[in-house]
């Protein structure tokens, strides 16, 4: 699909990034309404005043129940822990950002106390937090020590686009903290303990900046038993039949626009925008467009936008035209499926990944990266990009881009399509930084009596 990209960088200007071809007009995203923000959990408790005159039996043997704390949990592996934060990678390869304070505690699986120091990135952990706090840990429990593969890999510096602020969907339910009642200390901390361990995180954070680097933990890294060239072709074959194959269809698509800075822990919501996008033979027509609900013509003049077609980045990177590179990295498991893992570089002469300044330049940077194939279907299900050697006097000097792949059902069928994709760039000489989460829902089938205006 040929994807188009318009990048406003701290409001100053709009930059374009495309495969292909020009910025189709009047494009337009499905959706209506603001991107769900997860749900909200009552908070406090109610006390028992004591009553005059009235006599209470005599406390009894505490329940041991009753003197558990509530916390929420979820599973991970270490990505990175620095003194007032953590990455932790959840499955489906999210990474969640927890904030350490002085509370929160280490402990073992057994639920004794350990010293941090004993963790170590790709270590299997365990987070506790409070149900009206997901985004401060108050127990973290090493579950088991991660062996050298899953050690190496975790080490990768962490792709920006990929960390997330942890909300209450992707934690389990709440249950009773098998430690003692440290999650009221963490429920009590202050703000200005609060305010001091962010800034703290944030200075921690761009001391250690990193280039981009595309990240996601592999879990194997066996050579496959099938050779990179047959395992290629035969993703080439499956991608060049991926149009033909698919159904007329609608979809709900929204977009998440974020701005921070290079840290790539700080995002700050900017606003949602939705659109309804329907393919038909093949070509897609948006529209609806409307940023916080309100119809707009130009989302790329309140910040960044991205739309077009994703056949065309598959079909573009596998292309033997393009002369892309594919070394077999190891195995995986994305999208709930078992897959090959490649790396991939594309060198500047072939590439066709237009990115397109406010001034109207246009450059074909190389570009480094992963993609995952199906292993049973040997349909692509993933797709990592990262600009490399980009000018130094271009409007931005950072680009990456994620596309997710997923089986949907339509009609009965079951069809592999876009399910989510990221895009961050950060303009040359400044800290200021743009990121797009675009999600597609609702995908069903389209019908010439069809009404394709979609809601919440």
């Amino acid at each position: 699909m040929r994807r188009v990209l318009v990048l406003s960088i701290a409001m100053t200007g709009v930059l374009w990034a495309q495969y292909g071809g020009q910025y189709p007009n009047g494009g337009q995203y499905p959706g209506s309404g603001p991107y769900p923000n997860g749900g909200q959990y009552p908070g406090g408790g109610i006390g028992i005043p004591g009553i005059p005159g009235i006599h209470l039996p005599k406390k009894k043997a505490k329940d041991e129940s009753s003197s558990k704390a509530m916390v929420q949990s979820v599973d991970g592996l270490l990505r990175k822990l620095e003194e007032k934060d953590l990455l932790l990678q959840a499955e489906g390869g999210k990474i969640l950002s927890f904030r350490l304070i002085a509370s929160t505690e280490f402990r073992g699986k057994d639920g004794k106390q350990v010293r941090d120091s004993l963790l170590h990135p790709g270590d299997h952990l365990t987070i506790d937090v409070n149900p009206g706090d997901p985004e401060t840990a108050v127990h973290v429990i090493l579950t088991k020590a991660g062996g050298g593969k899953e050690r190496e890999a975790a080490s990768e510096p962490v792709m920006e686009s990929r960390i997330m602020t942890p909300e209450t969907a992707d934690f389990g339910k709440p249950h009773a903290s098998k430690g003692d009642e440290k999650v009221a200390d963490a429920e009590n901390v202050s703000s200005s303990e609060s305010r001091s361990s962010e800034s703290k995180s944030e200075e921690s954070r761009q001391s250690n900046d990193d280039k981009p680097t595309l990240h996601r933990q592999i879990e194997s890294e066996s050579t496959p038993n099938t050779s990179t060239d047959s395992i290629i072709d035969d993703a080439r074959d499956a991608a060049a039949s991926y149009s033909a194959d698919l159904p007329n269809f609608l979809v709900q698509q929204v977009t998440t626009r974020y701005q921070g800075s290079r840290s790539g822990n700080n995002w700050r919501l900017m606003d949602t925008v939705t659109a309804d996008v329907a393919s038909v033979n093949g070509k897609e027509d948006y529209r609806n467009i409307k940023v916080n609900g309100r119809p707009t013509d130009r989302p790329e003049d309140s910040g960044s936008w991205s739309t077009g077609e994703f056949q065309v980045t598959l079909e573009d990177i596998l292309s033997s035209r393009t002369n892309a590179t594919f070394t077999a990295r190891g195995e995986d498991h994305i999208a709930g499926r078992p897959a090959y893992v490649f790396d991939l570089s594309v060198d500047q002469p072939h590439s066709h990944w237009t990115l397109v300044g406010e001034s109207g330049r246009r450059i074909k940077p190389a570009y480094t990266g992963k993609i995952w194939v199906d292993k049973e279907t040997r349909r692509v299900l993933r797709i990592e990009q990262v600009a490399v050697s980009i000018p130094r006097d271009f409007d931005f000097d950072k680009q990456e881009a994620t596309l997710e792949y997923g089986f949907v059902n339509i009609d009965g069928r079951n069809y592999l399509l876009p399910t989510q994709s990221y895009d961050v760039a950060c303009g040359t000489g400044s800290n200021n930084c743009s990121r797009n989460k675009i999600e597609f829902r609702n995908y069903r089938k389209f019908s010439t009596d069809a009404n394709i205006t979609f809601g919440n």
